[in-house]
């Protein structure tokens, strides 16, 4: 029997190259924050990257025209790496970001649990809303998480733990 291996497609990156005025600063916290969103990552100042996507490149190009109607300027450009370490460098940039953005989860997943030892029912109510928001912090997470990250079952694990837990206090188990 012959096995074929098929080669990952090399990535590309769908890379903006922006430059804001000085002032207010309050226009380049805009950008910064509508990249973030978009789970961008910066190469170095005034150069964000995404994976080269239609859904991405959709969304680069109106934060390319927002940054034109704030007076700066903005050039997409669509970019591969030279060689496949260049590639693998802007991929785990990704990578720490997704971990980063988990580990912050996990962190506050955490605090709930300790919140719980002992906790009175209206401590409880709160728990269940802050769960909802970690749960809904998390899809975001995943949605952003472009290239993967060992931390998404941790966090799916840390979730459930918790959800069991406050499903035990409900019913009057400790």
């Amino acid at each position: 029997m012959v096995t074929t291996i098929m080669a990952q497609p090399k990535p590309s990156w769908t890379m903006l190259v922006y430059k804001l005025p000085p002032q207010p600063t309050r226009l380049r916290i805009q950008i910064w924050r509508k990249l973030q969103a978009l789970g961008a990552v910066y190469i170095q100042d005034g150069l964000a990257a995404v994976p080269a996507r239609d859904d991405l490149d959709e969304n680069m190009t109106y934060i390319a025209a927002s940054i034109e109607e704030m007076e700066g300027s903005a050039v997409l450009l669509r970019s591969a790496g030279f060689s496949v370490t260049d590639d693998e460098r802007v991929i785990e940039r990704f990578q720490k970001t997704a971990d980063a953005r988990l580990n912050e989860i996990l962190e506050r997943i955490q605090a709930l649990m300790s919140a719980l030892e002992d906790a009175a029912p209206p401590v409880q109510d709160q728990v269940e809303d802050a769960l909802k928001k970690e749960r809904m912090a998390y899809l975001k997470a995943r949605r952003l998480n472009y290239f993967g990250s060992a931390l998404e079952g941790d966090v799916d694990q840390a979730l459930s733990a918790l959800r069991d837990t406050l499903d035990k206090l409900a019913a009057g188990v400790k």
